[in-house]
């Protein structure tokens, strides 16, 4: 199983993962900490953040990856994504999907 998988299962909480892994949360922090040199809670984000952008790029609305990744709200969602990467989602949608729209040849 990928660690982006667990991320998933997980719902992207810490304490979900401590149970999936067997670990304190404290035990936890410190393995990450020596290992990715990041905190479980950064690291779930980054993932989190990632899967967003794949389910954007796919075409999904912004509405259904905030539910799909578990967000309490749209808004809530938009935020945190800008927040990472320094766009709106809808805004990355338009420019990523116009990208992909330029012909190659």
């Amino acid at each position: 199983m990928s660690l982006s998988t667990i991320a998933r299962e997980t719902c992207y909480r810490v304490d979900r993962l401590c149970l999936v892994v067997g670990l304190s949360e404290r035990h936890l922090r410190r393995v990450f900490e020596e290992g990715l040199g990041i905190s479980p809670k950064d690291w779930l984000r980054k993932e989190r953040m990632v899967a967003a952008r794949s389910l954007l790029r796919e075409g999904s609305a912004v509405k259904e990856v905030s539910s799909d990744l578990g967000f309490a709200s749209p808004k809530i969602f938009a935020r945190e994504f800008q927040e990472f990467y320094g766009v709106t989602p809808t805004d990355f949608q338009r420019k990523d999907f116009s990208f992909r729209m330029i012909p190659v040849a």
